[in-house]
């Protein structure tokens, strides 16, 4: 069985975790927590990093990219990244941004600073960089209704690794009350199709010591 390592309100967990639901790639889940590792893999992995997989060969991925790219490349029945360059692109494009400006301006900003700050630096949260990350949710959220307006979903006409990415970094500052979803309702219906979907089923069960998510936060039309 392949074994993901992984912790709960880590966006890239998540991501990986819905992937592989996705893809139907049989798995079993490890929490570990950033800022104490408990699992190493070998004397190479010191610098080993969550989400981390052990594929059924014995192979170890540590990173989404890494472990996206690999099975992608083994298991090419059903691409989530597209069938056309043109798909394949622009679904790129759109996971970069999420993945790399979306994390750093937002979700690190706001979920690192107010709940793994005080395990990882021992230290209180910043308030200006939580109030920095939730300045920069509404272009971030014009740019998803604007793909919605003219697209079934982020990328194009099918579910992808777009949506997958933006939802996963969504969902972790939405467990901890970050959204104010009646400002933004076309992000709001493409989000509620997303929680829809089997392979999100287990984040939302997702519950984490001494932060309570919001009482909407599981509901599938809220």
């Amino acid at each position: 069985m392949r074994r993901l390592y992984h912790y709960p309100l880590c966006a890239l967990s998540r991501l990986v975790r819905i992937y592989l639901k996705e893809r139907a790639l049989d798995h079993e889940l490890v929490i570990d927590f950033p800022w104490d590792r408990k699992n190493t893999f070998s004397e190479y992995h010191v610098f080993s990093d969550l989400p981390t997989l052990v594929d059924l060969d014995g192979i170890v991925l540590e990173g989404w990219y890494a472990i996206v790219e690999y099975l992608e490349q083994s298991y090419r029945s059903k691409s989530l990244l597209g069938t056309t360059q043109k798909e394949k692109a622009e679904s790129r494009r759109i996971v970069t941004l999420f993945n790399g400006m979306f994390f750093a301006e937002i979700t690190k900003n706001i979920v690192f600073e107010k709940v793994m700050k005080k395990y990882m630096e021992r230290s209180p949260p910043d308030s200006s960089s939580i109030r920095k990350g939730h300045g920069e949710i509404k272009k971030y959220f014009d740019f998803i209704a604007q793909l919605i307006d003219c697209r079934n979903w982020l990328a194009g006409d099918e579910f992808s690794l777009a949506d997958i990415s933006a939802a996963a970094q969504i969902s972790c500052i939405d467990y901890i009350g970050s959204i104010k979803w009646d400002d933004y309702p076309q992000v709001k219906d493409w989000y509620v199709r997303i929680k829809s979907r089997p392979s999100f089923r287990d984040i939302l069960q997702d519950r984490i010591s001494n932060v309570t998510p919001p009482s909407y936060y599981q509901d599938l039309d809220f």
